[in-house]
């Protein structure tokens, strides 16, 4: 009965932690401080908050199976993840809005959807890391989402975290 309450716990405090080490590393190397947990002004109300973020969820479960049926965005040992999720991350960017200046738009956005959903992803890159498959067709499979949730997560955190072109091209350059 304790590994019940004990492990999902160990998954949360891995996927924090995940995000955490993913978001000091992008200080580093963009020389700037990041948390978006200060800058929610307001908190998304929590049935549009569960909504919108299982809207998240349903989309990346569809686009990633949509790509495994048909490989579409396959290119040499991986996919082009921007490719795999593009309405994710339309739905992203929809949560995150600039104004005409380019800053935040802090009355229009979901700050904190983005957030809990980079968590989920992290949480189910923690799951897909632990995965111990015998067919070589599901370890192929697991690879690749591996490599497709991890992308995934940066291009999250880039929005999230509100990183301009230039910073993005140093990055992935």
């Amino acid at each position: 009965m304790e590994t019940g309450n004990t492990e999902p716990r160990s998954l949360d405090l891995a996927a924090r932690t995940l995000v955490e080490e993913r978001v000091r590393s992008l200080q580093r190397l963009v020389q700037r401080d990041l948390d978006p947990s200060d800058l929610v002004l307001r908190p998304t109300a929590p049935a549009a908050r569960r909504h919108l973020f299982e809207e998240a969820c349903e989309l990346y479960w569809n686009e990633l199976n949509w790509e495994q049926l048909t490989d579409e965005e396959l290119c040499g040992e991986g996919e082009l993840t921007e490719m795999v999720f593009p309405g994710l991350l339309a739905l992203v960017d929809a949560w995150l809005p600039r104004s005409e200046n380019g800053e935040p738009d802090r009355d229009r956005e979901h700050r904190d959807v983005a957030h809990d959903f980079l968590l989920w992803l992290a949480s189910h890159l923690v799951e897909l890391r632990v995965q111990r498959p015998e067919d070589g067709a599901d370890r192929l499979r697991i690879q690749r989402e591996i490599q497709v949730t991890d992308e995934l997560i940066d291009l999250v955190s880039f929005r999230l975290y509100c990183l301009t072109e230039s910073e993005i091209e140093r990055l992935t350059g």
